[in-house]
């Protein structure tokens, strides 16, 4: 039976970033985008079926994926994906509006990666990141809760501190994860990836968005400026 790591995540939290970087692991097999066979219609166990073959092709031992809110039905992911044999889950979070300006610039240039989004700037609506914020959470809640009546872990990769770091400390801080849900992965001590360059080089998001005195204002008057701040889970 092989290790599988479910990254349960949301957009521009880092995780791809994280799977790139998994390449290093001499023992692990990312599959970043793995349900976007689905597609092609193929069923869900069909795709978990294919990747373990996969890995075991490369004579790897564990594989990991992300999962997003709107991947699959809630449903298959609790009866498949979470119930599949030697599963566990790892949630790898980022600062709420920090992802959605993130979100919001990939949307606009119509590229995850590869392109400079640091000159694009925002006009942002309060009504659309209030439904955003939501989604976020009720799909974070959903699966902590899940994990905590069946009491199993539930390590929490944070952006902010554990990816965007020097790639030998991402690595570590991944490792260190896996343990927690008792996957071992030993870090190399040379790297043949350093994963994925960052798009963005504005650090604040006030410095990305041309209206934000008001939408600013908007996350008080709602009570959305602690969650928007904060994390999802």
């Amino acid at each position: 039976m092989l290790d599988s790591l479910c990254l349960i995540t949301g957009p521009r939290t880092g995780a791809n970033h994280l799977m790139q970087l998994g390449g290093n692991f001499a023992e692990l097999k990312s599959f970043p985008e793995l349900f976007g066979s689905l597609a092609e219609r193929i069923e869900p166990d069909q795709v978990l079926d294919r990747a373990v073959a996969a890995t075991r092709a490369e004579h790897k031992r564990v594989l990991v994926f992300k999962l997003w809110h709107d991947t699959l039905e809630p449903e298959t992911v609790e009866q498949l994906v979470l119930s599949w044999p030697g599963m566990r889950v790892i949630f790898v979070v980022r600062r709420q509006i920090d992802a959605y300006v993130s979100w919001c610039k990939a949307i606009h240039v119509h590229k995850w990666q590869d392109v400079d989004t640091s000159a694009v700037r925002l006009t942002l609506d309060i009504a659309d990141f209030a439904a955003w914020l939501e989604a976020q959470e009720r799909w974070y809640a959903r699966w902590r809760n899940w994990l905590d009546r069946r009491f199993l872990p539930a390590p929490i990769l944070r952006y902010e501190t554990d990816i965007d770091q020097r790639p030998e400390g991402a690595l570590r801080r991944f490792a260190a994860a896996a343990a927690q849900v008792g996957v071992t992965l030993r870090v190399p001590t040379t790297l043949t990836t350093t994963g994925l360059v960052r798009q963005d080089r504005v650090k604040a998001a006030a410095d990305k968005v041309d209206n934000w005195p008001a939408f600013s204002k908007a996350l008080v008057t709602q009570g959305l400026e602690k969650r928007a701040f904060g994390y999802p889970v």
